[in-house]
């Protein structure tokens, strides 16, 4: 029995230890495992996370794609536009160039249907008197300005004339339906050198400044030469180099050549809502004195007659260094221009009969839709005061030596289209008789214009 129980005992003991050491291996199992589903647990959890950022770039890229994509589409909508336009752009080159060719031409002219009526009371050397003239007119002239770069500007213009005539391009109708001449009335280059200043050459308009209608000179008359004119706030200027005649072959006292030098300063000064602009104008008849630069005669000037082959040929008496003061008032007459204008002038080579001047008076402006003005000048032009182959060629004949009034009157019916009246009453051979020993002879000029520019 007792073995029995301490067989018991010891199987109870063993059982014991057993189950303890089954329980204790069972814990360690328990701790292992423990420990590795941590580990995968934090496996899982940093899965999760880089599939979630995963899915965070896949959404990005897709968005990317979707702009990409559109990005393409306006990319090949704007192509098959440029194509299109590149197809118009080509087929319309030839008007592009065509349209900035005209944008850089600017083309202006008239055309004048001129009546006129001259009385002339000068008796011919037998004694005879001068018929009274009556004859129609017309004036046609076209010019043609082409900005060449930023800085040059070119001009070239023809006009209707009769023999090359200087001081006019009136063509008188009549011989039996006869053509008429176009000769080149300008052409000429404009060097705009600075904003200041310009310099022009060739045949070009009168590029001085004139007060008001003055006709110390005739305004068809286009000097040939070289220009260089400065303007800079009121102040302004011309300096100028002119061909009167150019002669070749031996030379001699009526073959060389004559020119024309000038210098003229000025300014345009405020006078409260007016302005009033003066000048002062200097110019040289080079090599003008025992020489003939004439075109159709020295037109009154002085002349001495010196041997030429086997007879005589009349040369100027004096050379023409003439001092030239101009003014002119600009203002408003309530709602007319008003305009005052004076012009003298002074041959400093000549002894006597060297001075002349000028007046007038003009007011209103014909230009726009009915618009109208008048006009009234007085004139006193001694002999040998001014180069007579510039003077205006309507005024006592043309020639030197004469005085009297202008008045004028001028009316638009519409813009661009002007009709003009003027009445010269003057004397001719004011100082000096005439060859069949006439003082003071009435010379009546009337004209009436029918002019339209464009």
């Amino acid at each position: 029995m007792k073995s029995v129980l301490i067989s018991g005992a010891m199987m109870a003991l063993l059982s014991t230890q057993g189950m303890q050491q089954a329980m204790a291996q069972a814990t360690a199992q328990n701790v292992e495992r423990g420990d590795e589903l941590a580990q995968i647990r934090e496996q899982l959890q940093a899965l999760i996370r880089r599939v979630d950022k995963l899915e965070q770039q896949n959404d990005a890229l897709k968005s990317e794609n979707e702009n990409l994509k559109a990005q393409d589409e306006y990319l090949k909508a704007e192509t098959r536009g440029l194509r299109k336009e590149s197809a118009v752009h080509a087929s319309e080159v030839g008007k592009i160039k065509g349209s900035d060719w005209a944008s850089r031409v600017a083309l202006k002219g008239d055309v004048r249907y001129r009546h006129e009526q001259i009385r002339d009371d000068t008796l011919s050397s037998s004694g005879d008197v001068t018929a009274d003239r009556y004859r129609d007119r017309v004036r046609a002239r076209i010019n043609a300005e082409v900005k060449a770069t930023e800085t040059v500007s070119l001009g070239i213009g023809f006009a209707t004339t009769e023999g090359g005539d200087p001081r006019g391009s009136n063509t008188t109708l009549g011989e039996v339906f006869s053509r008429k001449s176009i000769d080149l009335d300008t052409a000429y280059f404009d060097w705009k050198f600075s904003n200041w200043g310009n310099l022009i050459g060739g045949k070009m308009k009168q590029p001085f400044f004139k007060p008001g209608q003055s006709l110390f000179w005739d305004s068809d008359v286009n000097p040939e030469g070289l220009a260089v004119g400065v303007n800079h706030g009121i102040y302004f200027g011309t300096a100028y180099n002119y061909w009167i005649n150019e002669v070749s072959g031996p030379e001699s006292a009526v073959t060389s050549d004559t020119m024309l030098h000038g210098l003229q300063i000025g300014a345009k000064l405020p006078v409260g809502a007016a302005t009033l602009t003066l000048a002062a104008h200097y110019f040289d008849l080079s090599a003008g004195e025992g020489r003939a630069p004439f075109f159709s005669g020295p037109n009154g000037n002085t002349t001495i007659n010196i041997p030429s082959g086997a007879g005589t040929v009349a040369v100027l008496a004096n050379d023409y260094e003439v001092i030239n003061l101009g003014a002119e008032f600009n203002a408003m007459l309530g709602d007319l221009p008003l305009q005052l204008w004076a012009d003298v002038a002074q041959n400093q080579d000549a002894d006597d009969l060297d001075t002349a001047w000028s007046a007038g008076i003009v007011l209103g402006k014909a230009g726009n839709y009915r618009t109208w003005e008048l006009g009234a000048g007085y004139q006193v032009l001694e002999k040998d005061a001014l180069f007579a182959q510039l003077i205006d060629s309507d005024f006592g004949a043309g020639n030197s030596d004469n005085e009297g009034m202008v008045l004028r009157a001028a009316y638009a019916p519409v813009k661009n289209w002007v009709l003009n009246a003027t009445y010269f009453m003057t004397e001719r051979n004011a100082d000096v008789a005439n060859s069949a020993g006439q003082v003071g002879v009435d010379y009546d000029r009337f004209q009436v214009d029918f002019n339209v520019k464009f």
